[in-house]
């Protein structure tokens, strides 16, 4: 089996013997999209959710909703805003949700027979030991 041909050049001088490629009719692949929606590890334990395409504060991402908890359920989290579903928000000050209503009044229990705290109508009734003597 014969070498190939080899064409020497010379440093500096132009290539005119170079013909240009055919254009290809084949399309590269494109690079895969970025969800809109990461989870991130937020430390000791913590994952986030936050939003890929959104720009950074300070050089960090921007948390989307209240979500945290474990990678799976923030893979999860991920997964379902992605999808179009809405942001974690929670009422940590519970101002959505209706007081429960005090049956109980204070005249009707003896403090000395609770086992634990009551809610009455008038606050908390906690149990009392027994006197002796």
């Amino acid at each position: 089996m014969p070498a190939p041909e080899f064409n020497p050049q010379t440093p500096g001088e132009p290539i005119a013997t170079i013909t240009p490629l055919a254009p290809t009719t084949e399309t590269k692949p494109q690079a895969p999209t970025i969800p809109a929606f990461t989870a991130k590890h937020n430390g000791g334990g913590r994952w986030i959710v936050y939003d890929a395409n959104a720009p950074q504060v300070d050089g960090k991402d921007v948390k989307v909703g209240d979500f945290t908890g474990t990678k799976d359920e923030a893979l999860a989290e991920a997964d379902r805003l992605t999808a179009g579903g809405e942001p974690l928000v929670l009422d940590p000050e519970r101002v959505s949700e209706t007081k429960p209503q005090a049956v109980i009044t204070t005249a009707d229990i003896d403090a000395t027979t609770l086992k634990q705290a009551v809610l009455t109508d008038g606050g908390w009734l906690c149990p009392e030991p027994v006197v002796k003597g």
